[in-house]
């Protein structure tokens, strides 16, 4: 797909840190439930107290973990899901009608901020180094954590292989609310050095996260500005080693998706291959053959690299949604979809279609208009062909 390095997406920062919204779960088609976070977000559709159970919370762990593993935050409870798909008999000849319903629920994001902290991250980038202009994003007194630090729940993570000592070197901070103070108290006290070894540092790093029970999305932003390298391999010597490196960061971000956790990538300077940024875009957030590719980022200067930042921040919705009763083209013309009772129409290019029978995908404006907030979603079908 190319990169996007330096576009600032639609909902920009302030508009985000205003009313930041997102699925509660990864689990496309059931959304989780709403809690008190506290933030006065508000919104929560009202639910018949004999119908719901559950609890406040909030994490508060404010641990760094060094080298390998962290700990998990305190856990909020979750109550049965507001909302499913569900299949009602329908159609003269006997079949299944499709029918969907589901409500998306504001819930606070967990963001774990991965940051290359090899050597080549002292380089320039217009007009200061990569690290200090990495520091500045997301420190800054207009950074991406201090900005958004009371909506999203950020962590930080630093890894790199050292001229001695253990090899991957993994710094971590555990996410947590208004963990500005605490993030830059691990960046101003670290300076870059050595090598980088993505592929085993983010296995490390998935690990440490999934021990993280807090309920929501689980983001990792990987920031690096150099081809990988492994323990085994610090300096590969030619395109098999390489190809080698490689696949061992691609392997490891895709099974972070496997654990639902997604990865948005972004390149701090042009040193990595576009392929392999590409491969890297695609595994964070599952991208079957015959997809689309998924967007990555490469960022020449400061300014790109806060419009990066701000371009994952603002749109974490998945617009697909598994259907539990297939949907078979010839039917879809009978059927109504609606955001918040408002029409959405069919297979237009800002409407909703079928990537395939058993998926309901909302295009252009129509997934843009579930990004924030409540929104209920529902698909009606009379079945007549």
């Amino acid at each position: 797909m190319g990169t996007r390095g330096g576009r600032v997406g639609a909902r920009a920062l302030a508009i985000v840190s205003a009313s930041f919204a997102t699925v509660g779960s990864l689990t496309i088609g059931c959304a989780d439930p709403c809690f008190d976070d506290g933030l006065a977000q508000g919104g929560c559709p009202e639910v018949p107290a004999a119908s719901t159970e559950g609890s406040t919370g909030r994490a508060t762990d404010d641990a760094t973990a060094t080298a390998t593993r962290g700990g998990g935050g305190d856990a909020t409870d979750a109550v049965d899901s507001t909302a499913e798909s569900t299949a009602a008999s329908g159609g003269g000849d006997g079949l299944d009608c499709p029918e969907f319903q589901e409500v998306l629920l504001p819930q606070i994001p967990t963001f774990q901020l991965v940051v290359d902290q090899s050597g080549s991250m002292d380089e320039d980038f217009g007009g200061t180094s990569r690290w200090e202009a990495m520091r500045e994003t997301l420190i800054g007194p207009a950074g991406v954590v201090t900005e958004l630090q009371s909506s999203i729940r950020f962590g930080v993570s630093l890894y790199r292989n050292p001229a001695s000592g253990m090899c991957p070197e993994v710094q971590s901070l555990l996410p947590q609310l208004d963990a500005a103070d605490e993030i830059a108290g691990l960046l101003n006290g670290e300076q870059p050095g050595g090598d980088t070894p993505t592929g085993e540092s983010f296995a490390l790093i998935t690990d440490e996260l999934l021990a993280d029970r807090w309920k929501g999305d689980k983001i990792i932003v990987l920031a690096t500005d150099g081809e990988p390298d492994t323990c085994a391999i610090p300096e590969p010597a030619d395109a098999a080693e390489t190809d080698i490196v490689r696949a061992v960061a691609v392997d490891a971000v895709a099974a972070a998706f496997n654990d639902d956790i997604r990865t948005f990538v972004i390149s701090v300077g042009t040193n990595i291959a576009e392929a392999h940024l590409q491969d890297l875009a695609n595994a964070g957030v599952g991208t079957a053959p015959g997809d689309p590719d998924a967007p990555f980022y490469v960022a020449n200067d400061t300014t790109a690299l806060v419009d990066a930042f701000n371009d994952i921040v603002a749109g974490l919705r998945p617009c697909t949604f598994a259907l539990s009763t297939p949907l078979m083209d010839d039917l879809a013309p009978s059927c109504e979809v609606t955001i918040n009772d408002a029409p959405v129409p069919f297979g237009e290019a800002d409407g909703w279609g079928l990537p395939d029978a058993e998926t309901l995908e909302l295009r252009g404006t129509a997934c843009e208009a579930i990004q924030q907030g409540v929104v209920s979603i529902s698909l009606v079908c009379s079945c007549e062909r």
